[in-house]
């Protein structure tokens, strides 16, 4: 083989080894950036997650409360109508 031959081997060997490290980084660079979306994605899901948990437990408590004002009321009522009047 002549030297020329070698050369232009080899420059072609450099040149694809050069464009596949090129192709390799840009898909790095993506999933990166696919990456970082994702957990902003997530990081938005589990804010909105708690605010919803944080919203049913007071919808819970207060439920709760009105539950057991209308229980004293019932009872207070039940207790008036079978309390003899003088």
């Amino acid at each position: 083989m002549s030297e020329n031959k070698i050369q232009q081997i080899g420059n072609a060997v450099e040149k694809a080894v050069s464009e596949q490290a090129s192709r390799v980084e840009t898909a790095l660079s993506e999933l990166t950036k696919l990456q970082s979306k994702g957990l902003e994605q997530a990081t938005a899901f589990l804010e909105s997650a708690t605010r919803v948990a944080h919203e049913q437990m007071a919808f819970a408590e207060q439920m709760g409360g009105e539950w057991r004002k209308l229980v004293l009321a019932a009872t207070r009522n039940a207790t008036e109508l079978f309390t003899p009047k003088a």
